[in-house]
């Protein structure tokens, strides 16, 4: 386009008019125009009059989000300078991200977002994406239809799509029709993911053939040019999204074949490969993780993370032999050295390396409920470090927790008495803990408390008296101690004294609460306080459910913490605790079922589902007269 003279009162005015546009309007407020108009107001930006371009581009400025699609279309105009105004104005458009009809956190987390940088757009989008009850539902999709960075756009929409689906028709029609009537016809790639999730909102399905045909569409795309890595990781986000919904509604097949077919877009690298095993695994989806060995099978024989993942993966298949040979295999990778030699040209640091990365093996295997094969870890580097190395100390206070959930009382004590005798007498290594993060009350705590259930078992209540008195002297923060003093009711004197202990504990978690529950609404509702006051919430409810109080209270502050941190399986379990006070059977085993299907492997989460059922099953035999 040929360059342009104009009067200099005519370049004034121009002035004058993108003076006007630095107040931004907000997505309330913003005019609305028909999409001829926006399309006449873009092909206005060629116009040789200079004036004309410059009053389109204020008037695409007011229109705003309105606008946003047309402009996005209008970078491909055959006129340059078409293409060069639309650009500007999509990457400088003032609009307020947020509604006045939005919840108060969508709209702090939306404050200023189109001034940021791209990292923190995107914390905002987690940020949103975390907020309880779906509160940000609506400003995802907006987002995924108006971000200008086509990645982040993505991102919102896999944000979105991540989270849990509700299960009551009403509330999935309310989201379906709150989706579609934000994204109206934006053509986007994330914008046609979300069309579809819409309808399986509506349907409270799983649409196999749609998402097999969109991700064909987006697989397409993606090899045609291999080296955007980026769309590559989003477009594997996606389908395991997809396979892991379409488990869940008992399309398995379906969700192997979309793994499998797609299995070639997992980067090859060891933390990819962990990350997919753990995924499958979370999924049960174990055969894609013996697929990917068999793709890769040298770095899984080199890893023992992929080692124990395939050994779960046989384990799942009954193929008990070839897991435990694979998880002994997995054991030795990386170890202490056997021969002394060998181990004396170890530095510190080295050993330090070591036993770290075996705890962090035993903890994923304490996760997935393959106790045996954590207690290996924890064993290994109990006996491979010196007693006053911290990695070994945070490993005996792991394997502690792990046998404690799994009532194996006298082998906690056997496990933590040599540290506590060894600390208690060492005033050094005493002073070195306190100013580390391993909490040494909590660790003598966990002694006591396991001695005194010990007694208990071996039927001296008089004994674990002594020793569950010493525990919550001790750590007064683990109420399951004061829970366990609560249910030895043999004696009037115990008994006041434990009930004078629970009365004052729950005297201040009731304070607790109100002082969190101020500072919260202070602030906005932000996130990090929410699971604050969560936190306080479950445990007012936890303890009086399990003893004595406001039943009714408790199941409302249990619920109202399930609000602010949906799906938490301890707060779910607790809720259960809490219809079990009340003895609503029904309710308690459905909450107790959700509960596990978050957290499978949780042996004290196990009893009580098997408490409950042992108690339907007592109401639904016949009375006797």
């Amino acid at each position: 386009m040929h360059f342009r003279y104009l009067p200099s009162s005519i370049l004034l005015l121009a002035f004058l008019s993108t003076t006007a546009l630095v107040t931004a309007p907000t997505a309330d407020a913003q005019e609305v125009a028909s999409k001829s108009e926006v399309n006449a107001l873009i092909e206005e930006l060629g116009h040789e009059n200079y004036a004309r371009r410059v009053l389109a581009k204020e008037k695409l400025q007011r229109l705003g989000l309105e606008a946003f699609d047309q402009l996005h279309a209008a970078k491909f105009h055959p006129d340059s300078e078409v293409v060069s105004a639309a650009r500007y104005l999509i990457s400088s458009l003032m609009v307020s991200w947020s509604k006045e009809s939005d919840p108060a956190p969508v709209r702090e987390a939306l404050s200023e977002y189109g001034g940021q940088e791209p990292s923190e757009r995107e914390s905002r989008i987690k940020l949103l994406a975390n907020l309880p009850d779906r509160q940000g539902l609506e400003a995802l999709v907006r987002l995924t239809r108006f971000e200008p960075d086509l990645k982040l756009s993505r991102k919102a929409a896999l944000a979105l799509m991540r989270q849990p689906m509700t299960d009551n028709k009403a509330e999935g029609r309310r989201q379906s029709e709150i989706v579609l009537s934000v994204l109206k016809e934006n053509d986007r790639q994330a914008a046609d993911w979300l069309r579809v999730y819409a309808k399986d909102l509506l349907t409270t399905g799983y649409s196999a053939d749609q998402w097999r045909e969109l991700i064909k569409k987006d697989r397409r795309a993606i090899d045609a040019n291999t080296t955007h890595q980026a769309s590559r990781a989003l477009v594997l986000e996606l389908i395991r999204i997809c396979a892991a919904r379409a488990a869940k509604a008992g399309q398995r097949d379906e969700a192997l074949q979309l793994a499998t077919a797609n299995k070639d877009l997992i980067p090859p690298t060891t933390r990819d490969l962990v990350e997919a095993c753990s995924w499958a695994t979370d999924n049960r989806l174990h055969e894609f993780v013996l697929a990917l060995r068999q793709k890769h099978a040298r770095m899984f024989n080199a890893h023992p993370r992929l080692l124990y993942a395939a050994a779960e993966a046989e384990l799942s298949g009954g193929n008990e032999t070839v897991a435990e040979e694979l998880a002994q295999r997995a054991l030795t990778i990386k170890s202490f050295p056997d021969d002394e030699k060998e181990r004396d040209e170890l530095s510190e640091n080295d050993i330090e390396e070591i036993a770290q990365a075996h705890l962090l093996i035993a903890e994923e295997l304490t996760q997935r409920g393959l106790f045996d094969w954590a207690e290996r870890e924890y064993q290994r580097i109990i006996s491979g470090v010196e007693i006053t190395s911290f990695t070994g100390i945070r490993a005996r206070g792991r394997l502690a927790d792990m046998l404690g959930e799994l009532q194996r009382h006298q082998d906690v004590v056997d496990s933590l008495q040599p540290l506590i005798d060894r600390v208690q007498k060492d005033k050094t290594l005493q002073s070195r803990l306190n100013m580390s993060r391993i909490n040494f009350p909590y660790l003598v705590s966990q002694l006591e408390f396991n001695r005194g259930l010990q007694f208990l078992q071996s039927g001296k209540p008089e004994l674990a008296k002594v020793h569950l008195r010493t525990a919550y002297d001790e750590f007064p923060a683990n109420v399951d101690i004061l829970i366990a003093m609560y249910r030895i009711n043999d004696d009037e004197d115990w008994n006041r004294t434990v009930r004078r202990d629970l009365a004052s504990r729950i005297r201040g978690v009731e304070s607790e609460i109100q002082t969190i529950d101020t500072r919260f609404k202070q602030l906005g509702q932000r996130a990090d306080m929410a699971e604050v006051l969560a936190q306080s919430l479950n445990e007012y409810a936890w303890l009086v459910s399990n003893t004595e109080g406001d039943y009714a209270r408790a199941l409302r502050e249990s619920q109202r913490s399930l609000r602010l941190t949906p799906d938490d399986a301890a707060k779910i379990d607790t809720c259960a605790r809490c219809y079990m006070a009340l003895e609503q059977w029904d309710k308690a085993f459905q909450m107790q079922t959700r509960a596990l299907e978050l957290m499978p492997h949780s042996p004290p989460m196990r009893r009580q589902l098997d408490e409950i059922k042992e108690n339907l099953a007592s109401e639904s035999e016949p009375k006797n007269d």
